[in-house]
């Protein structure tokens, strides 16, 4: 696995007073995020601008956003973008989240790559576009390995790409550890048989077992990116919830993005909020759900 290692905040100055961000200032935001995140946002993130990222300017000791933007836009201080990615950003993941998609997913899509991958000898490859902190590869990697056999996986057969803009939640997904609450979504067998804890506190922590957690590589990129950093294309892609937060033209830049990085006969999977879209090149078998054809 490998990861791009965000700055370290938990160091912070002595907290000052920090106004809350003019109109003026909050357009400079809304169209920074636009411009690099495909955010469209509208008059009500005013406020979570400034929840969100006004500790950014007391650990900077900056008085205004007009001063924290004019920072960040500075090149020896374009780390600091990051820091801002990070907090503007949604993150709201969890196991088997959308369970219609994981049956979907058994009944008709794995059943037709095993068919595939039988007759072509083919390794599968997933990619888990916005994978937050990780529920969501984790749990494509235990269907898929209880789906397809250990033999099978283990032998190189699957691989699953995470990436998500914000380093701090892949810092999180990389642990593959969890708090024994978010794990009640997950079938008792498969947390008995994929996760492992050596407290017996309750609501203690769990870890993923390596057999799982070898088979995900997360890696932070920009999905707003004109290029992106993949040499492959895939079987499967799951990019849920991300289009709801984008501007339309980079909703379109987005799909278009995906459906090129698919095998012919890949599928895509959208949130379910996402179901409207009529793709080019691609035919729409469930609620949010397409092949590439």
């Amino acid at each position: 696995m490998q990861i791009t290692k965000s700055p370290n905040n938990t160091a912070t100055a002595k907290l000052m007073s920090v106004p809350e961000p003019t109109e003026d200032e909050f357009n400079l935001f809304r169209k920074l995020v636009l411009k690099e995140l495909g955010f469209e946002w509208g008059d009500d993130k005013k406020y979570l601008l400034y929840a969100r990222v006004q500790r950014r300017l007391q650990k900077n000791r900056l008085q205004t956003f007009q001063n924290y933007y004019d920072f960040i836009e500075k090149d020896e201080n374009s780390s600091e973008r990051q820091y801002l990615y990070n907090a503007v950003t949604t993150t709201k993941s969890e196991f088997y989240r959308e369970k219609q998609h994981f049956e979907f997913l058994r009944q008709n899509i794995f059943p037709d790559l095993k068919n595939h991958t039988s007759r072509r000898q083919r390794k599968l490859r997933f990619w888990s576009a916005g994978c937050s902190s990780g529920e969501e590869p984790y749990t494509l990697a235990m269907e898929a390995h209880d789906y397809f056999g250990a033999s099978f996986i283990s032998n190189g057969g699957l691989r699953i790409l995470g990436s998500d803009v914000n380093t701090e939640v892949l810092e999180s997904a990389v642990t593959g550890c969890y708090a024994e609450k978010l794990l009640s979504p997950i079938p008792v067998a498969f947390s008995k048989r994929y996760f492992f804890s050596e407290s017996k506190e309750i609501n203690s922590h769990h870890q993923i077992k390596t057999e799982i957690q070898q088979l995900i590589q997360f890696r932070q990129f920009n999905l707003m990116s004109a290029k992106y950093p993949i040499a492959t294309k895939f079987q499967l892609i799951f990019c849920r919830n991300v289009l709801y937060y984008l501007q339309p033209e980079r909703r379109e830049f987005l799909i278009r993005k995906l459906v090129d990085h698919l095998e012919e006969g890949g599928w895509l999977v959208l949130g379910i909020t996402e179901s409207g879209y009529k793709i080019d090149k691609m035919k729409k078998h469930s609620i949010s759900i397409y092949q590439k054809i």
